[in-house]
């Protein structure tokens, strides 16, 4: 570490703390280029995110912390990955990514024109739960969306037909029915 309040430091490995909800990291500060073992080593240091926010990225060979020293302690003000895959974000764009690989694994993005774009990578589900009574709900809609093997109501139409002087009444049952009131899911609106 040099004598400027805050450095960039190598992270050798991350982990979740066991006892805090902090990310622990241990970092190696300044040495010579290419000689880790001479340089100065720093244990259980911990990674500063935003209230609310938890992340455990993958540790490659260029993450990076900004970190600052609090008299013998060291903090890590943030991770950087300087060979991650880089990010075309737009003006006005605020981008969410998983950062399990060298390339984001999902990505949400809150773009500037008020569209929101959600994208799993490698065929990845994108799952949303509303716990308890909640319900998911697409443009305030209202009604149950249906779901493959969701019951149907027939209906059926009145004919009457007549052939030379005899006349045949009936109906006739559509193969296109509605679902039935029973039927859909509970707790997704569309």
């Amino acid at each position: 570490m040099s004598d400027d309040p805050i450095d960039a430091v190598k992270v050798a490995s991350l982990a979740t703390s066991t006892t805090r909800r902090v990310m622990i990291a241990q970092c190696i500060g300044v040495g010579a280029e290419g000689d880790d073992d001479a340089a100065e080593r720093f244990d259980d240091v911990e990674v500063m995110q935003p209230s609310g926010l938890m992340a455990h990225p993958r540790c490659t060979p260029t993450t990076e912390a900004l970190a600052v020293r609090r008299g013998d302690e060291l903090i890590a003000l943030f991770l950087v990955d300087k060979g991650a895959q880089v990010q075309a974000v737009e003006i006005g764009e605020t981008r969410l990514y998983g950062v399990g690989t060298n390339n984001p694994t999902t990505i949400i993005r809150l773009r500037a024109d008020g569209s929101m774009d959600i994208q799993s990578s490698s065929n990845g589900a994108i799952n949303i739960r509303a716990h308890g009574t909640g319900d998911v709900v697409v443009n305030e809609g209202l009604l149950k969306v249906a779901r493959v093997s969701d019951p149907t109501t027939g209906h059926t139409h009145a004919f009457a037909l007549t052939a030379g002087p005899y006349p045949v009444v009936g109906t006739i049952s559509t193969a296109i029915d509605t679902i039935a009131s029973s039927g859909g899911a509970a707790r997704f609106k569309g």
